[in-house]
């Protein structure tokens, strides 16, 4: 082999590796599926059992998972009722809902004031639609006419009728 031959050897062997030993290598993207969301301003839920009102809620706004059936809400005012009659109003700074089984957790500080001149403050609430009752593991204040109520955590109908206080400790007013 001539000095000719072998350098024309040398640039189709290397013409053929640099063709053929740098394949173009396919970047693969994986389209994440869209969550499915939609936000609702003046947002409202109402409930009701054998025709009877059993809560109406409302927030200024609602951001709505239709994957999962979770409306996060901003600023809800959640009136419940007994019966068909009003019992009593939570008001929470965030909450979310499950549109399915209309529970609800609340975020932030929550106030419940019945029809009956009580008013419950405490954090990070829940209500259990089902069973009706709400509850949370956080300190609460329970303000009823001549009487304040401190504890750890409680367990109550909407109504706070049958409420459970832990580590409960009652401060009477003086007239």
């Amino acid at each position: 082999m001539n000095n000719l031959e072998k350098l024309t050897f040398v640039f189709i062997l290397f013409t053929f590796c640099i063709f053929f030993g740098c394949k173009e290598k396919k970047v693969i993207i994986e389209e994440t599926p869209p969550i499915s969301e939609q936000t609702i301003e003046k947002f409202t839920v109402t409930q009701t059992r054998e025709g009877k009102l059993k809560m109406i809620l409302e927030a200024e706004s609602a951001t709505i998972n239709e994957e999962n059936q979770i409306a996060n809400l901003k600023l809800p005012i959640i009136k419940f009722y007994t019966n068909g009659e009003y019992v009593s109003t939570l008001v929470a700074e965030k909450a979310k809902i499950n549109m399915e089984t209309y529970d609800i957790e609340g975020f932030g500080e929550c106030t419940i004031d019945t029809a009956y001149n009580e008013q419950l403050q405490t954090t990070d609430l829940m209500y259990n639609a089902s069973e009706e009752l709400i509850y949370s593991t956080q300190d609460v204040k329970i303000t009823k006419p001549g009487q304040k109520i401190y504890g750890t955590s409680f367990q109550s109908d909407t109504k706070l009728d049958d409420i459970v206080i832990k580590n409960q400790r009652t401060e009477i007013d003086q007239v």
